[in-house]
């Protein structure tokens, strides 16, 4: 029978003591305050972040240390098969191509799936991938189950303030010149149609039509009993909480909605006072 290991990364939100539980492997990002780095999730914590954020820091991310990646999957070499790896997209990050390089140096089989998100994405492929494999279910059947509802998810992004994604690189061209612009709100979105790149849906002149917009574009999209909806939120939990009764409202049943923050690493880019509303289909 086919050993296979999940690993995933602190841009899913899990902390250590959840992915110890779950069976995952947890690798930690990096995020660098004036001159010291630190390991997210060990060294500092999300609430850290957003504390230095509303103080005027400016944090900058990076990926997890090459050396962490490849002593991890030098150790499940040991034991595993396969590696199914659910790192932040490629779009935002360079984990994914380094996880990519060192399971090719160590000749291990190794399968890095793009979600082409972060945060809530990551943490439910990463979780269902886990359920899979504690199945029995092989890899090809994993990626044949999992990969529809990844190409079908989506992430929409509501920020106060686009320069912090302008400055860290994250926007596409055309989103970062709405940066500049005064009295626009943007609808943000990031898929599998942005290749994981934070692209405009759309632009509105209110904040009220721009959560208008993205209310209906998720009503649009899903089977309302059959999508998990993950409203996260850099300490605004007020607007979480509206988005919410929004899509009970609206018919979604509550179990199938999900609240939680954004994680210290996004945030980072965010800045404070986002939403962030992510959907992705149940398994079948």
């Amino acid at each position: 029978m086919e050993k296979i290991a999940v690993v995933t990364d602190t841009g899913s939100n899990l902390s250590f003591a959840q992915a110890k539980e779950l069976g995952i492997y947890l690798l930690p990002l990096q995020i660098t305050i004036d001159e010291t780095t630190y390991q997210d999730t060990l060294e500092i914590s999300t609430q850290d972040i957003y504390n230095e954020l509303a103080n005027g820091k400016m944090p900058k991310t990076s990926m997890a240390a090459y050396q962490k990646i490849y002593d991890l999957f030098e150790e499940l070499k040991k034991d595993y098969d396969t590696i199914f790896a659910v790192p932040l997209t490629n779009g935002l990050s360079t984990n994914a191509s380094t996880m990519q390089s060192i399971a090719r140096e160590l000749e291990m089989n190794v399968h890095v799936i793009d979600m082409y998100s972060t945060c809530e994405i990551e943490k439910h492929v990463a979780i269902w991938i886990k359920k899979l494999v504690d199945e029995h279910k092989s890899s090809e059947e994993i990626l044949k189950i999992i990969q529809p509802a990844i190409d079908e998810s989506n992430s929409l992004i509501l920020v106060k303030n686009l320069q912090h994604l302008k400055r860290g690189g994250r926007l596409t061209p055309m989103a970062a010149t709405l940066a500049g612009l005064l009295k626009i709100y943007p609808v943000l979105h990031i898929n599998k149609s942005t290749e994981g790149r934070i692209d405009v849906l759309n632009k509105v002149r209110t904040e009220k039509r721009a959560d208008a917009y993205a209310i209906d574009k998720v009503m649009d999209d899903i089977d309302i009993q059959h999508t998990h909806i993950y409203i996260i939120h850099s300490n605004f939990l007020e607007g979480a909480n509206h988005f919410k009764k929004c899509f009970i409202e609206k018919g979604v049943p509550e179990q199938n909605i999900h609240i939680d923050y954004i994680s210290s690493v996004i945030a980072v880019h965010t800045g404070l006072g986002c939403i962030a509303i992510q959907y992705i289909r149940e398994e079948n």
